[in-house]
Order: structure tokens, then C-alpha cells, then sequence
């Protein structure tokens, strides 16, 4: 495959990246129409939510580790199917509990086409090149949410609900059609590694270090800022301000606007002033986004200014911390990096899915809450920051 042109590649595995970012965004506008479908609560819609992202990350921690051993092209031929498969299984959904097992089996095909693409990557580039095609793939998820959920209003007001999933199969299908046609084989059998204890052990020690368990935390406190407005923005938007859900999108577009711009913003911060420094910056902007969430929340009517300023501010802030701080938690472990990252990412969105479910089961009145949960995910990192490792050998802004 190395015969490709970058470009070219960057093409075929753009689906393959694309059965995440939407597989999470399309659905967002239709998730309040959803407990009126089923007669249920939006905690119990939400799960369809959470339960996707983590899967996804949980899901890493076998994934890669199996793509080691079988190779990338059977991972992908069988990522295609639980995705497809999946996504038919939530069109054709009969009650709220076969929807959530639908979206279950939907994220580990998406799990699996995502960690076996970046695994790809690694397989045939290094140095500057990888990293180019690191960038083109991750920019590929940022820009979803700035056209996904236009895409999914109005498919949803034109072509009913089911059409959304029915989409997301036609990518599963067109993911498992790419992979039959364009993807060869780049893990060869000389380079296999076996899923054995080894494996287990390389987890137990990337647990157990205490830099990578407190910067991991922080991302995973700061990607709960994200995942907590996916949960919350429908339900404040298209019910309380009761704009139509094919326009929903449009809103939920300063969103993808701010995951971009500050990841580039992100990087020069830290460049200039070095990984803690960021991290203080992207706290203190998540504690002006929370306070000043609540304070208009408190103080003045409800209005998509008040709701969406704030959030500019708050999710600012979170892209700092996870930048940064998925930095200085894989800074230890150089010779298993794509083990730790594995970890890494079923622990950011462990801990966002977990946020983001308890959030839920809170009645969704205002956006009080969705302030108080990042006035919370500010203190924790807080916390976690204050008793972050001291020794110099740890952690430095050298990293």
C-alpha cells in the first residue's frame, strides 16, 4: 500500500476514521425525538450515547493488541460488518434496550476501523510523514461535528430517523468495499506479535504509573467538558429554545469550530509556554466558561448566547488539557507508545462517558447543569494537577 500517493491513501481511510466522529454526531439532533419514540427518559437515550464512546474506548485495549496478531486487513473486514451490522440493527430497533445493544455492537466496528487505521499508518510511514498523515486523519474527526449533525437534522426531518442509521450502514458497507478493493495487508507475518501475557503486563505497568494515571485523568475530566455538551446542547437547544432540529447542526457547528481552532491554538501555547503552563490556561478557561455559564443561567433568561458564549470558553479550555496532557502521559513509556495510547483512550473516554451518563440522569431545565458539570471537571483537575508527580524525571515542561 505503500504505493500510494498520501493523498490517495488519506482518501481510502477517511471512511474508516469517519464510522467514529459519525457514528457519534449524526445522531445528536435526534436524541430528544428519541425519548418520545421509545416513551423513555433522556438518561436511558443517553446511554445509546455514552455506551458508544465507551465501547470505543474500552474497546482499544483489545483491538490493538488483536490487530497485532491477526493482521490490519481481517480487523477491518470484521469492523466493517459489526458496523454495518449495528447501524441496520439500531434502524430496525424496536424498543429503546435494542437500540442501546445496536449502537454497542455499531461502536466496536467503529472502534476497530479507527485503531486499525492509525495502526496502518504506522505500518508503512514514520517521522515526518506519519505525523502528516496523523494530522490529516485526527482533522478528518475534528471537522465532523460541523457538518455531521446538519447532515443527520435533516436527513432526520426529510427521511424519518431510521435514515440516519441507515446512512451509517451504507459507510459500513462502503468501509468493507474500500477493504476488499484498496486495502492490502501491511502487518506481515514475521512482524506478528502474539496476544499473550506480555500484553497484560505492559497494561498493569502503564496503570500503575502515576504520571500517565493523573494526566490521563485530566483528559479524561476535560474530553467530559465535550462529551457533556453532545448530551446536553440537543435537548437545551431544540427543546428549551426550541429551534428546529434541522438547524440544530448549524448551532453545534461553533462547537467543531472551537475543537479546531483551539487545537491549533493549543499547540503554539504549548510550544511557547510549556505543557504545565497550558494546563493552568485550560483550566482557568473551563472555571470562566462554568462561572460564567451559571451566572447568565442564574441571572438572565435563556438564550443561545448565553448558552453557546460560555461554551467557547469551557471547551477552549479542554482542548488545552487534553493536548497537553495526553503528552505528558505517554511520555514514559517510549518503547510501548501505541500500548499506552490505547490505555490512554479508554480512559479519556471512560471517564467522559461515565460523566456524561450521570449528567443525564439530572433533568435538563436549564443549563445549570451542564455549568455545574464543568465547575466540577475544573476542580477535579485541579485536584489531579496539585498532586501531579514532582520528580524531575517524571514530568517537566521539556517534554
Amino acid at each position: 500500500m505503500k504505493n500510494h500517493s498520501l493523498l490517495r491513501l488519506i482518501l481510502i481511510l477517511t471512511p474508516f476514521v469517519f464510522s467514529f466522529a459519525f457514528g457519534l454526531d449524526i445522531y445528536i439532533p435526534i436524541l430528544p425525538q428519541m425519548t418520545q419514540l421509545f416513551d423513555t427518559t433522556p438518561s436511558v437515550v443517553q446511554l445509546t450515547m455514552s455506551l458508544f464512546l465507551l465501547t470505543t474506548g474500552v474497546g482499544q485495549l483489545f483491538i490493538g493488541p488483536l490487530s497485532d496478531q491477526y493482521g490490519r486487513r481481517k480487523i477491518f473486514f470484521l469492523s466493517s460488518i459489526f458496523f454495518g451490522f449495528g447501524s441496520l440493527c439500531c434502524a430496525l430497533s424496536p424498543t429503546i434496550t435494542w437500540l442501546i445493544i445496536s449502537r454497542i455492537i455499531s461502536s466496536l466496528g467503529a472502534c476497530g476501523l479507527l485503531v486499525t487505521s492509525f495502526a496502518l499508518v504506522r505500518d508503512l510511514y514514520s517521522g515526518k510523514e506519519s505525523a502528516e498523515m496523523y494530522s490529516f486523519l485526527n482533522g478528518a474527526i475534528g471537522i465532523s461535528p460541523t457538518f455531521a449533525p446538519i447532515l443527520g437534522g435533516y436527513l432526520a426531518i426529510y427521511f424519518g430517523w431510521q435514515s440516519i442509521f441507515y446512512f451509517l450502514t451504507c459507510l459500513g458497507l462502503y468501509s468493507f468495499f474500500v477493504t476488499k478493493k484498496w486495502v492490502h495487508e501491511t502487518h506481515p507475518l514475521e512482524k506478528r506479535t502474539p496476544l499473550n501475557k506480555s500484553v497484560l503486563f505492559s497494561y498493569a505497568s502503564i496503570f500503575k504509573n502515576r504520571q500517565f494515571l493523573i494526566y490521563s485523568f485530566i483528559a479524561g475530566f476535560a474530553e467530559a467538558v465535550f462529551f457533556c455538551f453532545f448530551s446536553t446542547s440537543p435537548f437545551i437547544i431544540i427543546d428549551l429554545l426550541e429551534i428546529p432540529t434541522h438547524q440544530f447542526g448549524y448551532y453545534f457547528a461553533v462547537f467543531g469550530a472551537v475543537v479546531s481552532l483551539g487545537g491549533i491554538l493549543s499547540a503554539k501555547i504549548i510550544k511557547k509556554f510549556g505543557i504545565e503552563n497550558t494546563i493552568k490556561i485550560g483550566i482557568s478557561l473551563m472555571i470562566i466558561g462554568g462561572v460564567s455559564m451559571l451566572s447568565l443561567a442564574l441571572f438572565s433568561p435563556l438564550s443561545i448566547e448565553n448558552f453557546l458564549i460560555p461554551m467557547i470558553f469551557a471547551c477552549t479550555g479542554a482542548i488545552f488539557l487534553v493536548g497537553s496532557s495526553a503528552s505528558a502521559a505517554l511520555e514514559p513509556f517510549p518503547f510501548i507508545a501505541g500500548t499506552a495510547s490505547a490505555a490512554f483512550g479508554a480512559l479519556e473516554f471512560g471517564i467522559s462517558a461515565i460523566v456524561g451518563a450521570i449528567l443525564m440522569t439530572f433533568p435538563i431545565h436549564s443549563t445549570i447543569p451542564y455549568a455545574l458539570s464543568i465547575l466540577v471537571m475544573s476542580f477535579l483537575s485541579i485536584v489531579m494537577f496539585k498532586y501531579r508527580a514532582r520528580s524531575p524525571e517524571l514530568i517537566s515542561d521539556e517534554i
